[in-house]
């Protein structure tokens, strides 16, 4: 499941938006302020930013640039009144990936959201390494090996986060919510996973942070 951080600031708006993303199948992880969406981007784990511009603590085109500046890059939209050319502009210099102005349709909402999230299903993911969903199978270089099904589980979550730096314990929420496992359970899977991409992909530990996933 795709998830996504909201950044919004006014209650009833944000329930109405979690609403139609929850309806559409996406997880959903709702801050009022800069500061507790900031946490929880550092945290890790999304696959779309959604923020809004005018809320409590630094802006949300300074909190996207700071993100940026970071290496985060997660795809991101504004949902924001502010409507002027130089606001848009100042948006897209922050590092957006789409600009959506208030009121929006809810239904050009989830298009512009689904346009920047990663395509599911059978993909080639670069020249020399494929993943086949149905059959929980990876050809690296050639070679197909079929994977236990929380192993392919774990590579797909990498794969739509590519060169984002993870925390275990937000890979282990998204992955594992209703039966969490253990930190050296889930050292295991990532140590057979790297054995199985060897060549095609790696996954650094950059330690006491968290993980981040390369193709090479």
């Amino acid at each position: 499941m795709s998830t996504i951080l909201l950044l919004e600031d006014d209650a009833l708006l944000a329930q109405s938006i979690i609403d139609e993303l929850e309806d559409a199948g996406y997880g959903v992880t709702w801050a009022q302020e800069s500061d507790e969406a900031a946490e929880a981007a550092w945290r890790g784990g999304f696959s779309l930013y959604l923020f809004d511009v005018n809320v409590p603590g630094m802006s949300g085109f300074e909190l996207l640039a700071s993100l940026r500046e970071s290496g985060d890059r997660t795809p991101a939209l504004f949902v924001t009144s502010r409507n002027q050319i130089d606001d848009i502009r100042a948006g897209f210099s922050a590092g957006a990936d789409d600009y959506i102005k208030k009121p929006f349709d809810p239904e050009e909402l989830l298009v512009r959201i689904a346009a920047k999230l990663p395509k599911t299903g059978n993909l080639r993911h670069s020249g020399s390494f494929e993943t086949d969903t149905d059959n929980l199978t990876i050809t690296c270089k050639g070679n197909e090996r079929t994977l236990p099904a929380k192993e392919f589980a774990l590579l797909s979550f990498f794969l739509n986060r590519p060169n984002q730096l993870i925390a275990p314990e937000a890979i282990i929420d998204e992955l594992y919510p209703e039966q969490p496992i253990s930190i050296a359970t889930f050292r295991t899977y990532i140590k057979n996973l790297k054995r199985d991409i060897e060549g095609c992909a790696v996954i650094e530990n950059v330690k006491g942070v968290g993980y981040r996933f390369k193709l090479l």
